[in-house]
């Protein structure tokens, strides 16, 4: 059809590799037409531990979704996390400018690249720089600057950098499979595109995405990201916790969690039992599931209570109106939802990618939040609205994605 654009998400997490391929007229209208979907391999924590490996896994769910979709991937977009990634906020300004001059897009880019002028060198490799806020003669709260006439404009920027050998091994990993990798977006910036509502954007909303090797707290408030910080804890730490509180091998203890695991071990059974082979020579045993809960209601519990804590790093006064949106595979877990109601005093979901038109039965599912969030990512990135902003407002249309070198400005 005229006018349609093909776009290919990759989720390279740490348990699995996602590739999503849809279709879209506009930001705002999406088909999906296939999805490709294999566990990972080479990689722990959210990074490249194995190039090979990694990249024949990458290249394995793009032929399942080329095959479901009938299509041939020349290009994808992809997420990036990990411990290694890192967020700051910057500032800059452009001071005795020409009044009568009104400020341009060349005059933002010169703010932004300024912000990480300073911070961009060989131990970081800067990935985004997303505009907070604005001031124009001293007066905050300006959204866009374009078109204003000012004597000195000033920005606040997001500003995510990363691990350059991280970075670079997994581009490495994408360029082993013949595809060009059009880009790198942090994933909770993603994520946030599947789940949080404009609403909760606007009023202040805290979003964990909690994956297999971390989670991603960010902070969202009038729209744009606050605050954003990635915790080294995640749905493989929860496995670890069993495999060494009980002596079992780290699958079986995966497989534990998912099929006896809740958040509130006082709500299962206390007399039911579940059975853990034992290395080596042990025997297998039969653990309480009350016990076998309680690990990972310790875990949960120190975490959630982290991503509450970033709160106050951020330098807000109390929570987000919108309270606390969880999503990512392991938001999956049974009670979760129950026991963050415990510890945050506001409001807390499940962030699911709503079903509709464009996202089918089977991907309303929060493990499918951030492949869905990079494929509506890089539609309003080619159809000229911003992914940080809003595609009916538009209102923070003006970011630097350093990566892929396009500015949208």
């Amino acid at each position: 059809m005229k006018n349609e654009t093909v776009h290919v998400a990759v989720d390279v997490g740490t348990s699995k590799i996602c590739t999503l391929i849809g279709r879209s007229q506009g930001p705002d209208d999406m088909q999906v037409l296939g999805v490709g979907k294999v566990p990972s391999r080479g990689m722990q924590k959210g990074t490249v531990s194995n190039i090979a490996e990694a990249s024949q896994a990458i290249q394995e769910s793009m032929r399942e979704a080329e095959a479901q979709s009938g299509i041939r991937i020349t290009s994808v977009c992809a997420g990036v996390s990990g411990s290694h990634i890192s967020c700051i906020n910057s500032r800059a300004s452009l001071g005795n400018r020409n009044y009568d001059s009104p400020v341009d897009s060349e005059d933002l880019k010169q703010m932004l690249r300024a912000c990480y002028a300073n911070h961009n060198g060989g131990e970081v490799r800067i990935l985004h720089v997303i505009p907070r806020d604005y001031s124009v003669d001293g007066t905050w709260g300006v959204r866009d600057p374009i078109g204003m006439y000012a004597s000195s404009v000033e920005v606040e920027s997001h500003v995510v950098m990363g691990d350059p050998t991280s970075i670079d091994n997994l581009v490495e990993a994408f360029r082993r499979t013949k595809v060009k990798l059009n880009g790198l977006i942090m994933e909770p910036l993603a994520s946030a595109e599947a789940v949080l509502s404009e609403d909760e954007r606007e009023m202040g909303v805290v979003l964990a995405d909690i994956g297999g090797g971390s989670t991603h707290a960010s902070i969202f408030i009038d729209g744009s990201i606050w605050h954003s910080k990635v915790i080294p804890v995640g749905g493989f730490q929860i496995s670890r916790d069993i495999s060494i509180a009980f002596t079992t091998f780290f699958l079986a203890a995966e497989e534990a969690k998912i099929q006896f695991g809740h958040a509130l071990a006082d709500t299962v059974d206390q007399e039911e039992d579940v059975n853990l082979p034992g290395f080596g020579n042990q025997d297998a045993a039969l653990v309480s599931r009350h016990d076998l809960c309680q690990v990972i209601n310790e875990r949960m519990d120190e975490l959630l209570r982290i991503v509450r804590r970033e709160v106050n790093v951020s330098g807000l006064n109390g929570i987000p109106p919108g309270g606390l949106v969880l999503t990512g595979g392991s938001a999956k877990l049974p009670g979760l939802l129950e026991l963050a109601g415990n510890i945050w005093p506001g409001p807390v979901r499940i962030g699911v990618p709503e079903a509709s038109a464009w996202v089918p039965d089977d991907l309303e599912d929060p493990s499918y939040s951030t492949g869905l969030g990079l494929l509506l990512w890089d539609a309003k990135q080619q159809h000229g609205v911003n992914g940080n902003g809003h595609a009916k407002r538009n209102h923070r249309k003006h970011w630097l994605n350093i990566f892929s070198r396009k500015s949208q400005v």
